[in-house]
């Protein structure tokens, strides 16, 4: 593609996005190695880094004589794409309001495989009713945060025909890929191990067979881990798509442990101090422009000086503060379940 001659901020933009797509090419050229859902729970991060690159050209194009000639959404796209993206808020929900949605999705999917056995294993409830993504053994995923995920997915006999619906929407995800030249890829971790087990049957859920607090609590672990281990871990080389979501999910999982610790008097401690509305935005977004003047950029750094603007720090040593902070409320999370 023949791209027009940018200003430094957009080519700042342009960088970060070529960052996320090289992050989305990875990972599907190495979904051979995952025995698990590891493409669902990645489902909000995509959805945050596609429409984010879709509104970004839009944006460009609306504003510039030149323009990017590259596809952008059609109206079903946009509604897929809105709905995923909208899944990486989800902590930021009211907890009755996510309790209610997420039960509902257990209900539904407990009623699906418990029509598909025998009488006798129906009575007995020793069947499966959702499944659980490993990676190292440690719980990063499960079907119930998949189908939250996935949008209008439902649990019934349509399962291949809606398979078969990403796979079109995903289309254009590719079709970005290429545009912006992000088709090589990163170094990955050769030793991660990809899982999954099923729990409800003859093995039973490690936070009881039937929907609780305890499920909400355990489904916010896997999602933390999903991003410390999938995201942080699973690619060697350094970019800025880590701290990325890394930082997004430490946003929004300060609210409902908040909400969490208030309903069960629990008392699981998350560092506040780090919240920024306006860095989180930037997170969200490629509008570099908005965020830093041209005095402010800082070129030999992974978000060329945001964190230096917000937080008066370098890229690392934000990064790895939040690191920190999620890795400790993951280790409260599991002594608060009994888990390993």
């Amino acid at each position: 593609m023949q791209m027009p001659e940018f200003t430094q901020q957009q080519t700042i933009a342009i960088s970060l996005i070529q960052a996320d797509l090289r992050f989305l090419f990875t990972v599907i050229n190495n979904s051979a190695r995952f025995k698990s859902n590891y493409i669902i729970s990645l489902m909000p991060c995509m959805g945050v880094i596609i429409h984010g690159v879709e509104n970004w050209i839009q944006a460009y194009n609306n504003s510039s004589k030149q323009k990017i000639n590259v596809p952008t959404f059609n109206g079903q796209e946009e509604l897929f794409y809105k709905e995923m993206r909208s899944a990486i808020k989800m902590w930021d929900t009211k907890y009755d309001e996510l309790y209610q949605r997420l039960k509902l999705l257990y209900e539904e999917s407990d009623r699906y495989f418990s029509a598909r056995c025998c009488p006798i294993a129906k009575m007995l409830h020793i069947y499966d009713v959702f499944g659980v993504d490993l990676v190292d053994k440690q719980y990063c995923g499960n079907t119930i945060l998949g189908a939250f995920y996935s949008p209008r997915y439902k649990f019934d006999n349509n399962r291949s025909q809606y398979g078969e619906h990403i796979k079109q929407m995903s289309k254009i995800g590719g079709e970005y890929i290429s545009a912006f030249g992000a088709t090589r890829e990163y170094l990955t971790d050769p030793s991660m191990i990809f899982s999954c087990v099923n729990y409800g049957g003859f093995i039973k859920s490690p936070v009881g067979n039937k929907f609780s607090d305890k499920f909400i609590l355990f489904s916010l672990l896997c999602q933390i881990q999903f991003v410390l281990l999938c995201i942080n871990e699973f690619i060697i080389e350094e970019c800025a798509t880590k701290l990325r979501f890394l930082y997004l999910q430490y946003y929004y999982s300060v609210f409902m442990i908040q909400e969490y610790n208030i309903k069960t008097e629990s008392n699981i401690r998350i560092d506040r101090e780090l919240i920024s509305r306006e860095f989180r935005n930037a997170m969200a977004h490629y509008k570099v422009g908005v965020a830093l003047k041209t005095n402010e950029i800082i070129i030999n750094d992974p978000l060329f000086g945001l964190t230096q603007k917000f937080f008066g720090c370098n890229y690392f040593t934000l990064k790895r503060a939040i690191q920190t902070i999620l890795e400790s409320v993951a280790h409260q999370i599991r002594n608060q379940l009994n888990l390993k």
